[in-house]
């Protein structure tokens, strides 16, 4: 019916004759309701994910392991957590170095940061912008900033895979003391959410760059993530 109103000529409604079986069909075609879009559990999926991630106060946990490639070596990355309350951000990583294992720490607590590259090293404030975030979605303002990439099976679950900006282990976390001006230039976290849109886990790959003994390196961060404890209380304070 709304095709037809749509042409430039006029209709004469009927008058008498009962509506045959074609007409009936037609009634009935247009009055079904039409596919809507979210019906697709796909784009439910990343439509909750979106909301889960966005909402205010939101906390998870997340552990994770990995690498860090430079030009000249390559550095194993252990007993990673992660823990965000709202915008308050825990990082700790277990760097490998030949005869030492250096646990770093970093927390971002009510606008302030602070870093210590050992367990028995003293706490360093240094300037670090809610940009520079390593909360795992802290880039996430709206769908626009989240790619779906397809679904992904495992066994009888289906997962569906997005992939966003995220930084959870920036370069100024490495403990080289002749490395400077850390930054971070093209980070990615791949990761797979249920119908449900909870995050479930993922694979990083934080490109940047620094100085190693005043030489510009390029820096890529792997790291292997699981989330844990989503929407469980977090505890964040200021050392």
């Amino acid at each position: 019916m709304l095709g037809a109103a749509c042409n430039n000529n006029a209709i004469t409604p009927s008058v008498g004759p009962s509506p045959t079986t074609s007409s009936s069909a037609r009634v009935a075609a247009s009055t079904r309701p039409s596919a809507s879009p979210s019906a697709d559990p796909a784009n439910a999926a990343v439509t909750a994910f979106v909301a889960l991630v966005t909402k205010d106060g939101f906390s998870y946990q997340a552990t994770f392991t990995g690498q860090s490639r430079h030009t000249t070596e390559i550095l194993q990355i252990s007993k990673g957590l992660l823990q965000v309350s709202g915008r308050d951000v825990l990082v700790r990583a277990t760097w490998a170095f030949p005869g030492h294992n250096y646990t770093v720490e970093h927390r971002y607590v009510g606008g302030l940061g602070w870093i210590r590259y050992d367990l028995t090293d003293t706490w360093h404030r240094f300037g670090f912008q809610p940009t520079d975030s390593m909360a795992a979605f802290a880039s996430i303002h709206g769908r626009a900033d989240v790619t779906y990439l397809g679904p992904v099976n495992s066994g009888t679950t289906t997962y569906y895979q997005v992939s966003f900006r995220s930084a959870i282990v920036h370069p100024v976390m490495i403990p080289a003391r002749n490395l400077t001006e850390a930054v971070v230039t093209s980070p990615k976290l791949t990761l797979l959410i249920d119908a449900a849109g909870r995050p479930v886990k993922g694979s990083a790959e934080i490109d940047g760059r620094g100085r190693v003994s005043g030489q510009l390196q390029e820096i890529v961060i792997d790291l292997t993530v699981t989330f844990v404890k989503l929407g469980q209380p977090v505890t964040i304070k200021a050392p």
